[in-house]
């Protein structure tokens, strides 16, 4: 795993994107620019089980409901993380998350979202949201959205049911911990 420096420069950079620079780029505003920064970090931060990520076999990340990242995280599949190559799916229900690794909830109805994070434990994948207060209600890993900056909060003992192994680079960089760490 990448020192915690590096992780924080990292994104400390996807932080910094300036609104100039952003206007000139088609697709999503900087914020969701800056969220798949943070996706691909969060996926260099998590062990997955063997058994759900084999050696060499791609990390699929997923978009379970509204698909507010445009394009940009098709430039994700252009990277590895441990020399797993990262694949993108979309769709719009809870079984989006089956054959994934980490999945980016969006839902906006609490029962539909509940639905997505029960799949989402029973298949080992690392839940993301910007959905306030979604790690209180299961979800692994909250980026709240204060003054342009996403802060991000860790829900461990859902990462740990999920079967996940989040590295202390991550929490440590997390706002807030649920659970014990």
């Amino acid at each position: 795993m990448k020192s915690l420096a590096h992780l924080r420069a990292v994104l400390v950079s996807a932080q910094a994107m300036t609104p100039a620079a952003d206007a000139q780029a088609p697709g999503p505003g900087p914020e969701y620019r800056r969220k798949a920064a943070y996706l691909f970090d969060f996926a260099k931060c998590t062990e997955w089980p063997p058994a759900v990520l084999p050696a060499a076999a791609p990390i699929h990340v997923c978009v379970a409901g509204r698909d507010p990242f445009g394009d940009i995280l098709g430039t994700l599949e252009s990277r590895s993380v441990q020399s797993h190559p990262i694949r993108v799916r979309r769709g719009r229900c809870a079984d989006t998350l089956r054959g994934c690794h980490l999945g980016f909830v969006t839902e906006e109805d609490d029962r539909t979202e509940q639905a997505v994070l029960r799949s989402a434990e029973a298949v080992s994948a690392l839940t993301v949201s910007d959905r306030e207060g979604v790690v209180t209600r299961g979800g692994t890993v909250g980026m709240v959205a204060r003054d342009s900056r996403s802060l991000i909060e860790v829900n461990v003992e859902a990462g740990e049911r999920a079967g996940l192994e989040l590295s202390l680079q991550m929490l440590k960089l997390a706002r807030s911990v649920e659970g014990r760490p």
